[in-house]
């Protein structure tokens, strides 16, 4: 099954990132960042922060918990801009840190995950 990756109509000029930057797991932000070259990472912020405040004014317009389809979409695309923007607000050389843990190392807890924290 094919994950949904289209974005609602007024946020079309995002359609590009959608497919590789709409994750829907902390896991997937995290591993993803880590092997994004900074120029690359860096046309995705630049893309999507003139657009971040359009983004939270159309998704405030839905409880979290009944987001329509490609609205749910826009919601994974913001959440992996704000989890990934820093290294580009901290102007590093690059975003994989070479004493970074391996993401099978870690684990990750929460909503957006599972297992859900305390489960």
């Amino acid at each position: 099954m094919t994950r949904n990756t289209r974005l609602p109509a007024e946020f079309a000029d995002l359609d590009a990132f959608a497919a590789v930057w709409a994750l829907p797991t902390e896991k997937a932000r995290y591993v993803k960042l880590m092997a994004t070259p900074i120029e690359e990472l860096r046309l995705f912020v630049d893309a999507m922060l003139p657009r971040s405040q359009a983004i939270i004014a159309h998704l405030s317009r839905f409880p979290l918990d009944a987001l329509p389809a490609d609205a749910r979409v826009l919601y994974d695309l913001m959440v992996t801009f704000v989890e990934t923007a820093h290294p580009i607000e901290l102007n590093w050389k690059r975003p994989n840190m070479e004493d970074k843990l391996p993401p099978e190392n870690l684990q990750f807890y929460g909503p957006s995950d599972t297992p859900a924290f305390g489960a």
